[in-house]
C-alpha cells in the first residue's frame, strides 16, 4: 500500500489526499480526496493491465440475461468460480424491464442491441478499446421469400408496426400485446453478429406471453407485418435470421453501451451531441467511465457524489478527469445511484443511494491467476486470551494450475505447505498458535496449463507482546465526592513501552491516561482508574473504553474493552 498515485503513473492533484492499495498482480485500487471545481471530490480509480493473458476486461450482464437486475457485488461473487474480478456498474438500463439501453456484446453472441445515438465500447482481442456509435439492423426470411426487417432485438416494440426476435438471452416471455403475432422458432443457434441462422418454424400464438424456448427463439409481429409473417413462416418452413452492427470488426466479441464519448485522441470531448438529457450531462452526479491509457493500461473510474463528501461531477469535468489520468480514449457509463465500484464482491466507493443499486450489466477486469486474500488481522497475537488468536488465511485458484502456497516465518522457514495440482479451489489455513513473534508471509503462487505464471503474497505481524486484559467490573458506579474503582490487569510478555488511556466513546477523547509509554518489564500489569478525568473532576455516565497499547522492536499491539459508568 502507498500513498502515491505514481505507482499508477496517475498524476495526483495538488493538496489531494491519495491512497493506492494493491488488490492484485499489476492491478490498483487508488482513492483520491480533493477540492476540485470548487467542491470537494471523492475519486475512485482502479487500473489494469492492457486486457491479454491472465487479465481481459470483459461485460457482465445480470443473471446472464437481458431482464432483470443485480448488485454489482453480487455479480462478483457469483463469478468467483471462474476468476477473481473488480470492476464497475455498466449501461445505463431500463427500471421498468430491467434490461441495458444499449449494446450487450459477449463471445460474439447479442443480448441487446446497440442505440445509433449514443456510443458503445467495444473489446479488441489485441486489448484495445474501441469507442465508436454503432448501428443495429436484422432481418428475418423465409426460403423462397424476400427478407423483411427485423426492427426490434431483445426489447418490446415501442412503436408498431413491425417484428420483434426474442432469443433466450432475453430472459422471460413475450410482451402480452392484444393482436400480437408470435412465431415460436426451434433450433436457433446463439445469436451471433453478422452470422446467418437457421432455424425452423415450430408453431404460432396469439397475444404474446410466449416463454422463449432455450434453444430457439420467437418472432413477435404487431401491425400490417403480422400479414406477412403470418403467411410465410408456416409451421415447418425453413426461416433464417441475420443480426447486424456496424462499423463493427472480426478481431471484437465483446461490447458494452453506455456514452457519452469522453476522450478522444487524448483530448477532452466538450460536446459528444449524443442522445442525452441536459439533467444527465450538465449537473454534478457521481459518474462512472472507462478509459485507456496510451501503454495500453485500461482505467476504470468512478466518483461519489451528492452528499457533503463529494459533489459528483458535470460530464465535461468528467472528460478533463480522464485526461488528468492519462486517458487517451474514454467513455461514460451510467451514473447517479447507479455508479458503484468493486472487487471481488466487496464495494469499494460510496453510492449515493446509501446501499448498493441493482444494475442491468457491469464491465469487469478479469484475472485468471491465483489469488491470495488479504489476511484477516495485520497483528495476530495467538496467546490464548481469545483476542486476535487465529489468522485465516487462503488463496483461490480457478483454472486448472499446479500451484504452491505456503506460510513463511520470519526466519524464512515454511510452517505449512499445499503443493500440488487443483482447479476452482479455495486453499485455506489457520493459524492459531506461533513460536515466533516478527512478520509472516502468506505466498501463493501458480502455473497454468498454457504456463502462465501468476503471483501473491501477503504478510502479517506475530506480536505476544501483550494479551489478558481484564476489567474488574463491566459497569462502574462513580459518586459525586468519590469517584468509583475500576482495576485494570494486562500480561506483558516482553519489555515495552506500554500507554494505558481511558476514551469516552461518545466524543472519542481520551478522559484519562493511567499509563503513557513508559518502558516496563515483562509480567502482569496492574492498573487503578478512579473514575475521574485528567482535570480531576468525576466523569458522566456513559460508554468509555480502556484501550493498552505496547510497541517494543516487533511492532505495536493494541487490546481494548468497554465499560459502562453509572452516577449515583
Amino acid at each position: 500500500m502507498t500513498a502515491a498515485l505514481a505507482a499508477l503513473a496517475l498524476p495526483a492533484a495538488a493538496g489531494a489526499w491519495v491512497k493506492t492499495t494493491t488488490l492484485l498482480p499489476r492491478v490498483t485500487y487508488t482513492k483520491e480526496v480533493r477540492l476540485a471545481y470548487g467542491a470537494p471530490l471523492v475519486t475512485h480509480v482502479i487500473s489494469a493491465p492492457r486486457p491479454g493473458g491472465l487479465y481481459t476486461l470483459r461485460p457482465v450482464l445480470s443473471g446472464g440475461t437481458a431482464l432483470g437486475l443485480e448488485r454489482i457485488s453480487a455479480m462478483q461473487h457469483d463469478l468467483r468460480p471462474a476468476a477473481t474480478t473488480a470492476g464497475v456498474n455498466g449501461d445505463f438500463f431500463n427500471i421498468y424491464e430491467g434490461r441495458p439501453s444499449g449494446v450487450f456484446l459477449r463471445d460474439g453472441v447479442l443480448a441487446s442491441r446497440s442505440l445509433r445515438q449514443r456510443s458503445s465500447l467495444s473489446i479488441a482481442f489485441d486489448g484495445s478499446l474501441r469507442v465508436r456509435r454503432l448501428t443495429y439492423s436484422g432481418t428475418w426470411q423465409v426460403d423462397g421469400f424476400e427478407a423483411h426487417r427485423v426492427k426490434e432485438f431483445n426489447r418490446t416494440l415501442t412503436d408498431p408496426p413491425g417484428v420483434t426476435l426474442f432469443t433466450p438471452t432475453y430472459g422471460g416471455s413475450t410482451p402480452r400485446r392484444p393482436r400480437a403475432l408470435d412465431v415460436v422458432l426451434s433450433g436457433l443457434r446463439p445469436t451471433v453478429l453478422n452470422g446467418r441462422l437457421r432455424t425452423r418454424v415450430a408453431g404460432f400464438r396469439w397475444g404474446g406471453g410466449t416463454a422463449v424456448p432455450r434453444d430457439g427463439g420467437i418472432l413477435q409481429a404487431r401491425g400490417p407485418s403480422r400479414r406477412v409473417l403470418l403467411r410465410e413462416a408456416r409451421p415447418g418452413r425453413t426461416l433464417t435470421t441475420r443480426v447486424r452492427l456496424a462499423p463493427f470488426w472480426t478481431d471484437v466479441a465483446d461490447a458494452i453501451g453506455g456514452g457519452p464519448v469522453l476522450v478522444r485522441g487524448g483530448r477532452p470531448v466538450w460536446q459528444a451531441d449524443e442522445d442525452f438529457s441536459w439533467y444527465q450531462l450538465a449537473p454534478r452526479h457521481p459518474r462512472t467511465a472507462v478509459g485507456q491509457l496510451s501503454n495500453g493500461r485500461v482505467i476504470l473510474v468512478v466518483v461519489d457524489g451528492r452528499s457533503a463528501i463529494s459533489a459528483g461531477l458535470r460530464t465535461w469535468q468528467l472528460a478533463q478527469e480522464l485526461v488528468r489520468l492519462g486517458a487517451v480514449k474514454a467513455m461514460g457509463l451510467d451514473g447517479g445511484g447507479s455508479s458503484t465500484m468493486a472487487f471481488d464482491g466487496r464495494v469499494l466507493n460510496s453510492p449515493s443511494d446509501g446501499v448498493e443499486r441493482s444494475v442491468a450489466d457491469g464491465l469487469f477486469v478479469f484475472y485468471y491467476g491465483i489469488y491470495a486474500r488479504r489476511p484477516a488481522h495485520r497483528v495476530v497475537s495467538p496467546n490464548g486470551d481469545g483476542v486476535l488468536d487465529v489468522q485465516h488465511l487462503s488463496a483461490r485458484v480457478t483454472r486448472r494450475s499446479q500451484v504452491d502456497v505456503r506460510l513463511v516465518r520470519p526466519d524464512a522457514t515454511v510452517a505449512w505447505r499445499f503443493a500440488g495440482s487443483a482447479a476452482h479451489r479455495r486453499i485455506a489455513h489457520d493459524l492459531s498458535s506461533a513460536a515466533q513473534s516478527g512478520r509472516w508471509r502468506w505466498v501463493a503462487e501458480g502455473v497454468d496449463g498454457l504456463g502462465r505464471r501468476s503471483r501473491m503474497a501477503r504478510s502479517f505481524v506475530v506480536n505476544n507482546t501483550l494479551g489478558h486484559l481484564r476489567l474488574s467490573k463491566d459497569v462502574m458506579r462513580v459518586y459525586p465526592r468519590r469517584g468509583g474503582t475500576l482495576g485494570v490487569s494486562v500480561v506483558l510478555a516482553r519489555r515495552a513501552r506500554v500507554s494505558v488511556a481511558i476514551r469516552r466513546l461518545a466524543t472519542g477523547g481520551v478522559v484519562r491516561r493511567l499509563a503513557d509509554g513508559a518502558q516496563l518489564d515483562p509480567g502482569t500489569l496492574s492498573f487503578r482508574w478512579g473514575g475521574r478525568s485528567t482535570s480531576g473532576h468525576v466523569v458522566d455516565a456513559g460508554r468509555y473504553r480502556v484501550e493498552v497499547r505496547a510497541t517494543n522492536g516487533i511492532g505495536t499491539i493494541g487490546l481494548r474493552r468497554t465499560i459502562r459508568v453509572q452516577r449515583s
